[in-house]
């Protein structure tokens, strides 16, 4: 059974060149299908500082393998700014780290 880390990707963003979750489900939608992503979460913006990374929670690990295409990392570009993607691996103590 798939667990929802092994469906998860991380995406990261360039600083200056904010990326909202709409715009990140957009892009994937348009391109993997309209019902692939589950969920966009990315920190809030309470402190008025840009996210740099969000976790793109997708309907399946297919989709994971479709969107990375046996690469460890895909370059994206939303609305001319550029993203990049990869699995999400979260440690046992709840750090983030890169697969």
């Amino acid at each position: 059974m798939e667990s929802e880390n092994d469906r998860t990707m991380f995406i990261t963003f360039s600083r200056g060149f904010p990326v909202s979750p709409a715009e990140v489900k957009a892009l994937f939608t348009h391109m993997f299908g309209e019902k692939c992503v589950v969920g966009v979460y990315m920190r809030e913006d309470c402190d008025k500082q840009q996210s740099l990374f969000a976790k793109l929670v997708l309907d399946s690990v297919v989709t994971v393998d479709r969107i990375l295409e046996g690469e460890k990392l895909q370059k994206f570009r939303i609305n001319g700014k550029h993203i990049w993607a990869r699995k999400y691996n979260e440690k046992k103590d709840g750090r983030t780290c890169f697969t």
